[in-house]
């Protein structure tokens, strides 16, 4: 092997280096296998499946990662209330933006050829049925903000700053909504920053994660019992 290609190898998995270089590369095997794993579409229960593949993927690996490998405290990469104050006021700003947002998305037929993740889950389904929906949906953001927001921005933070931690994480998740409608993949710009830069104030997921569950929520109801 090349000493160059080598040295460069060693590099990527040395300390500092170490955890950006993991949290990298597990990003991106985690996004490719959900984005391109086919997995079963018909039946309410087969079609939880994606959502519950994400949060294994998502949530509960990267849980292991930085527990097991890492050996870091779950708290430290937002698993906690943080700076309660600022995230409340924060919700109680934004969250009906967000029921705001969803309600214009879900106006949009467009956006039914990708929500709800659960295909069985179509207009008109029973109210009993969409509400065991949403409650799988929870799992879905959670393992989502941990990834992005909790996992890769906090690995990259202490070595590349919290500027460049901010928006590589941007970049990692909007490029997971390629393929989606157009004004959610630009959106998906912006509540990168925003959340992201919300788990640097805060040092908690909870405001991101309300705010985006919020958002899902509203979309997904709009899209099953808007006119």
């Amino acid at each position: 092997m090349d000493r160059g290609l080598y040295d460069f190898a060693r590099g990527l998995f040395r300390r500092p280096q170490f955890k950006p270089t993991v949290a990298i590369l597990y990003v991106c095997f985690a996004a490719s296998l959900w984005k391109t794993a086919i997995l079963p579409t018909t039946g309410f229960v087969p079609g939880t499946y994606r959502i519950v593949f994400a949060f294994v993927l998502f949530g509960l690996v990267p849980v292991g990662i930085v527990r097991f490998v890492f050996r870091e405290k779950l708290a430290d990469y937002g698993l906690c209330l943080g700076d309660l104050p600022i995230a409340l006021r924060s919700i109680l700003i934004m969250t009906p933006l967000m029921l705001l947002l969803g309600y214009f998305s879900g106006c949009d037929k467009n956006f039914l050829a990708v929500y709800p993740l659960n295909p069985a889950i179509r207009p008109g389904a029973s109210g009993a049925i969409f509400a065991l929906h949403l409650t799988t949906y929870l799992l879905y953001y959670a393992g989502w903000e941990f990834l992005f927001r909790g996992f890769l921005q906090k690995a990259m933070e202490p070595q590349n700053g919290a500027p460049t931690a901010i928006l590589v994480q941007t970049l990692a998740s909007t490029m997971l909504h390629y393929g989606n409608p157009p004004s959610e993949v630009f959106g998906a710009i912006l509540g990168g920053l925003f959340w992201g830069f919300l788990f640097f104030r805060t040092r908690s997921l909870l405001a991101g994660f309300v705010q985006h569950t919020s958002l899902g929520f509203t979309l997904d109801y709009y899209l099953v019992y808007g006119e």
